[in-house]
């Protein structure tokens, strides 16, 4: 009895040592980047997340999960601070939020915590072997990017850990014998915090289904071929796991958007979609064409559109390109508001932008329906191009644009960014930090394609040995679910808004995760038993 018990605590000392160098590993890149470098922002869109107007940019536009939940950090930092000074409570507004360092800080510290949680539940459920968890738990280390959005201002710094969450939870559910309604609850809510972090996490609720598809394609056609079919409910088990989570996935898309409606009635703002806004950067392609083809498309959108506002605004558009003026991304919302200014007809800011954005909106549908070939042809270079973005690419906005919202303080809008540690440095100090150190340019050269390749790779062999185990098919069709998933979301991305490596985080991470469980079904398939 005696031997069993201390076999038994043998066991739980090892495995809790196990998980402490695991935690260890994934956490000294954020110990590193955090005493390093000061909190990061990305641009002035991280000071309008966390500290601009909530309502309705913080809801409809740069969503509530991260504009609402870091505001709630920021305060809680804030406010334990003021307290421990002996300062009481400071005023907080949720539309004007005081910015402090301890309340910046608290929420990189968050961040980061977040980040290495995420990181080491991928990797207890990538594999069940010390050695692969360790070398995965390396390799997220020596990915620099995840951790200098961890300690930027940012609604990456939420998304980025919850694409390798729902990854994992995704392949947990798959992989799990019988699906209890935990599981459920946890997938659901974290494809409903996606959703709610950035616009184009919706397409993650489509990953599981992709995934389950060929598995309930196989089992339906076995069971359509079978002399006697079989009528128990557990020889459909894939079957009704892609039904289950397809409604997962539309339900966490449908609550999504039912949390803003709800919270634009809260806030007495109209509710709409923003795309138009994101949409108009992808309008640049219009100023590398010739002036017969740019007049020819925008004549085409005129007429589709049929409205005297926009008819002004891209009129004026084409002159600024016919004269040779750089493009400006916002060029129309500016000139859209300023007709509806002139106007007189909406005295409320809220109602003036509600229907300009729904003008805007017009825009971007005539365009995305009609099919014109310039366009067509300027989302496919973007997508080839997306394919080879590196770890550099993704790693050095953050220093770029900090360094630029530097530049941008003396505009009275930031002056509460003025006293932050961020920014007490001479102007360029960021992009010297990323040019001197070593760490932020690892695998430089290597695009992100490259493990799509080892992905397909490491899935043909694992289907040498599909036999020996029966989690190989479905390890293979989520590992071939997340390439998909992420090439879907790079082909949206690049239909919606102008190329920016940062854009296609998602990918990598679906890729990565794609290539380590791959690697983990490989092993298990061909390792000896």
């Amino acid at each position: 009895m005696h031997q069993v018990i201390s076999a038994d605590g043998s066991s739980v000392t090892a495995n809790r040592l196990q998980r402490g160098v695991l935690l260890l590993i994934l956490s000294i890149p954020s110990l590193y980047v955090f005493l390093l470098v000061p909190p990061l922002w990305r641009d002035s869109d991280g000071f309008n997340e966390i500290a601009g107007t909530f309502a309705p940019v913080g809801i409809i536009h740069w969503l509530p999960a991260y504009c609402l939940g870091g505001r709630l950090i920021v305060f809680g930092g804030s406010i334990a601070a003021s307290l421990m000074a002996g300062h009481g409570i400071p005023n907080l507004s949720i539309s004007n939020t005081p910015l402090s360092d301890a309340g910046i800080y608290t929420l990189i510290l968050v961040q980061h915590l977040f980040l290495i949680f995420s990181l080491f539940y991928a990797v207890t459920a990538l594999s069940d072997h010390f050695k692969l968890r360790a070398s995965f738990a390396v390799l997220f280390a020596l990915t620099p990017w995840l951790y200098i959005y961890a300690n930027c201002v940012g609604t990456e710094a939420f998304s980025n850990p919850l694409v390798y969450l729902i990854a994992a939870c995704g392949w947990n559910c798959l992989r799990a014998p019988q699906l209890n309604k935990r599981e459920i609850i946890i997938y659901f809510g974290l494809l409903l915090t996606a959703a709610l972090t950035r616009q184009i996490n919706a397409v993650l609720p489509a990953l599981l289904p992709i995934a389950l598809l060929p598995l309930a394609g196989k089992e339906l056609l076995l069971h359509a071929a079978a002399a006697h079919p079989a009528k128990n409910r557990a020889q459909y088990r894939y079957t009704q796991r892609f039904l289950i989570f397809l409604v997962v996935g539309l339900s966490a898309i449908g609550s999504s958007l039912l949390v803003q409606k709800s919270l634009c009635w809260l806030f007495r703002v109209p509710f709409r979609s923003t795309f138009g806004e994101t949409f108009e950067w992808r309008l640049s392609y219009l100023q590398g064409l010739s002036k017969q083809d740019r007049d020819t498309i925008v004549a085409g959108i005129i007429a589709k559109a049929n409205d005297p506002i926009i008819t002004e605004a891209l009129d004026a558009l084409s002159r600024s390109l016919d004269q040779g003026e750089k493009w400006a991304d916002m060029f129309l919302i500016n000139k859209i508001n300023e007709i509806l200014l002139r106007a007189g007809t909406f005295k409320e800011m809220q109602l003036l932008t509600w229907q300009r954005d729904l003008k805007l909106n017009r825009i971007a549908m005539c365009v995305l329906f009609s099919g014109e070939p310039h366009f067509i042809s300027a989302v496919w270079a973007d997508f080839g191009r997306s394919l080879f973005i590196t770890q550099t690419e993704l790693a050095s906005p953050p220093f770029i644009l900090t360094d630029f919202l530097h530049t941008e303080l003396p505009d009275p809008k930031l002056d509460r960014l003025r006293g932050i540690a961020s920014f007490q440095h001479p102007e360029g100090y960021y992009e010297a930090v990323w040019n001197r150190v070593p760490y932020f340019h690892l695998f430089d050269r290597i695009p992100m394609l490259v493990m799509g390749g080892l992905t397909i790779t490491f899935s043909g062999l694992a289907l040498l040995g599909a036999a020996r185990d029966p989690l190989t098919l479905a390890g293979v069709s989520h590992a071939a679910g997340m390439i998909v998933t992420g090439l879907l979301i790079s082909g949206g991305t690049c239909l919606s808004a102008g190329y920016a490596a940062r854009f296609h985080m998602p990918v990598f991470s679906l890729l990565q995760m794609s290539m380590l469980l791959a690697v983990s079904v490989a092993a298990r398939v061909l390792s000896p038993k």
